[in-house]
């Protein structure tokens, strides 16, 4: 099961939206499945809102979300969607859906070039959490000299080319940059070429 990432989805019977903790291959199921990432094609019934075509172009924007909140919706800038998206992403996020792959990935992110996991026991919830990271053992894997190599001379060719595990990889084992899967490409590869030209 790979990694699980919270997600605000819309449909015709929930228009205001869900959010959900799917992984990548969920979300393309409740895509298919009629799910949308924005509300805005979803087919609402018509609703007779007393204001012509006409005198809604010619209203000031205050008067136009006046109207909207008075129909019981909210209206955000797209920055203040984005802080709610946030916010709510966070509340939804819960440790005990995780998976295992996700929580190894975290503890490796963790692991410094000294080989010890920086870990604020005050700031982890769930002590068990450690325990099992503790009775695993859990190290950085490595790969051979001819497979970082050959990442090496991907990555010199086309880095944009490498999907994010490759990416992930060559960074965390080549230089130790505690690299995540759930970071944008841009800024893994941003990244490994600081690391490269560091060399």
């Amino acid at each position: 099961m790979g990694q699980k990432f919270s997600i605000y989805l819309f449909n015709d019977e929930n228009p205001r939206g869900l959010m959900m903790n799917l992984t990548e291959e969920q979300i393309e199921q409740h895509k298919e499945d009629g799910w949308l990432d924005s509300p805005e094609s979803l087919k609402l019934p018509e609703k007779e809102t007393g204001v012509t075509m006409e005198q809604a172009n010619d209203a000031s924007p205050d008067v136009l979300v006046g109207l909207v909140k008075s129909y019981g919706f909210i209206v955000l800038t797209p920055e203040q969607l984005k802080a709610e998206a946030n916010k709510m992403a966070a509340v939804a996020l819960d440790i005990t859906k995780f998976d295992e792959s996700a929580l190894i990935e975290e503890l490796k992110s963790r692991i410094g070039a000294d080989g010890f996991v920086a870990l604020n026991l005050e700031d982890v919830s769930d002590e068990s959490l450690i325990g099992e990271a503790e009775r695993r053992g859990l190290k950085e894997s490595g790969l051979k000299a001819d497979e970082l190599n050959a990442l090496l001379d991907r990555f010199n060719e086309d880095p944009e080319g490498m999907n994010k595990d490759e990416l992930v990889a060559f960074g965390n084992n080549g230089y130790k940059l505690g690299l995540r899967s759930n970071m944008k490409e841009d800024t893994l590869i941003a990244k490994i070429k600081e690391a490269i030209a560091a060399e």
